[in-house]
């Protein structure tokens, strides 16, 4: 799995122009980008079958944004969060993984954001 990681924090890194340094106190609070999806892979349990349909799904995100998308500091990480959740959901019926996502990142996002970005994710890529 630790390839499947590295490909996923490459991928997501760069599907969006962001700032490379972060603004606000939250953002400065998110650990890397490597190492945060790591802690949520680990945390919850994820499988590699699922990082290997979040990445197919990033890759669907990343044809349908037009060139020079641009977002902000954590857009990488958001990115991250909507296509775990989704290929989360496509490969399970109860949910287990997703519910377990939502706690290990609810100190930094809330069900109700995490909500809004597979909603948002969905929209670009449908």
């Amino acid at each position: 799995p630790d390839q499947l990681l590295a490909q996923i924090s490459t991928n997501v890194a760069v599907i969006v122009k962001c700032p490379q340094e972060a603004g606000s106190l939250a953002h400065k609070r998110l650990p890397s980008l490597p190492n945060f999806i790591h802690q949520v892979y680990t945390k919850s349990r994820m499988t590699p079958t699922l990082l290997v349909v979040a990445l197919i799904y990033l890759e669907r995100l990343q044809k349908k944004l037009p060139n020079g998308s641009q977002g902000e500091y954590d857009t990488p990480y958001k990115l991250f969060l909507a296509s775990v959740v989704l290929a989360s959901k496509f490969l399970e019926d109860s949910y287990p993984v997703a519910r377990s996502i939502y706690r290990v990142v609810a100190p930094v996002y809330s069900m109700a954001e995490i909500s809004v970005m597979e909603r948002s994710f969905l929209g670009v890529i449908k």
